[in-house]
């Protein structure tokens, strides 16, 4: 059995902040306070914040939910910065328990004439319901940038009977641990075990991006996760690799089990920042590759077949 996975879906953890909803009060800057109390964007820093309208349902049976900013580079320039992003997630049915999470992200030394956008993400889960977000970034200079916006967590009628994993009207930080170890599984004895080769395209959702963040790994292990846990299947082989790059990331080869930890290591390793020229000269590159890789590992596993 072969299987090709290419996308991504789903979205980068953010830290919730100790104390935060019912459990307590939390502390945050007065001004930071009267930002998100006002409900009015602001553009002081630059950037335009894209959240999507509705959580999307992960294969972990939770939604995901969460939003992408853009900073032109030109408004980063300078010495080192440090850009703190805060916001809150509040339910439509239970306004007096928001929920805070918090980021900071260190941003290097970026040049004066720098062209282009710093592209930052974040995510959260939610269980069904309607809820409200009040989002804030700003950076060492008290330049804030605001956005407000809505988003809905809903089952289509048909998927009623799923069991999710996330209670309805609750708030969750994201799992940032994407590749820790799987538990063992029991595999079935009753029948002849199923051998699976699995290829994966790890690609960024914003093309533009030069780093693999969390929000486009997340779906695609997941996927990952389902399949290792199948009792059915005795052997494992895995190809990760990356159109843009046209590169195999990571092999492994009739293992009893996806080695989650060096598959994580191993995407640590992609530079999606630059660009080979011999690659710009090939018109069908992209194609070449994937039918080249297809080719290649589907007729390995045939070979392998008894």
């Amino acid at each position: 059995m072969a299987l090709l996975v290419c996308g991504a879906v789903a979205l980068p953890a953010q830290t919730q902040m100790a104390g935060a909803g019912p459990a307590g009060p939390v502390r945050i800057f007065n001004t930071d306070l009267a930002v998100l109390e006002l409900q009015e964007p602001r553009k002081d820093l630059p950037c335009v914040v894209t959240p999507p309208p509705k959580a999307l349902l992960g294969f972990d049976l939770k939604f995901h939910a969460g939003y992408e900013v853009s900073v032109p580079l030109r408004d980063l320039a300078g010495s080192e910065n440090l850009l703190t992003i805060l916001f809150r997630v509040v339910p439509e049915d239970r306004k007096d328990a928001p929920i805070y999470f918090t980021q900071r992200v260190r941003v290097p030394e970026i040049e004066e004439d720098a062209k282009g956008d710093a592209f930052l993400q974040g995510s959260f889960d939610l269980g069904e319901g309607q809820y409200h977000v009040d989002w804030l970034m700003r950076d060492r200079s008290e330049r804030v940038c605001s956005s407000y916006w809505e988003v809905e967590a809903s089952l289509a009628p048909r998927d009623r009977q799923m069991g999710l994993q996330v209670t309805p009207g609750a708030i969750r930080a994201s799992d940032g641990e994407q590749f820790k170890e799987e538990p063992p599984v029991e595999r079935a004895s009753a029948e002849p075990p199923l051998n699976v080769k699995v290829l994966v395209n790890f690609a960024p959702q914003n093309s533009r991006a030069s780093t693999l963040q969390p929000i486009d790994t997340s779906a695609l292990v997941s996927i990952l996760r389902t399949i290792s846990r199948e009792p059915r299947i005795g052997k494992f082989s895995l190809t990760a690799f990356n159109l843009q790059e046209q590169r195999v990331v990571f092999r492994q080869a009739d293992a009893d089990r996806i080695d989650f930890p060096a598959l994580g290591e191993a995407l640590r390793s992609l530079n999606l920042g630059t660009v080979d020229l011999k690659r710009l000269s090939q018109k069908y590159g992209e194609t070449e590759f994937l039918a080249e890789l297809i080719r290649s590992e589907v007729g390995a596993a045939r070979i392998r077949t008894p």
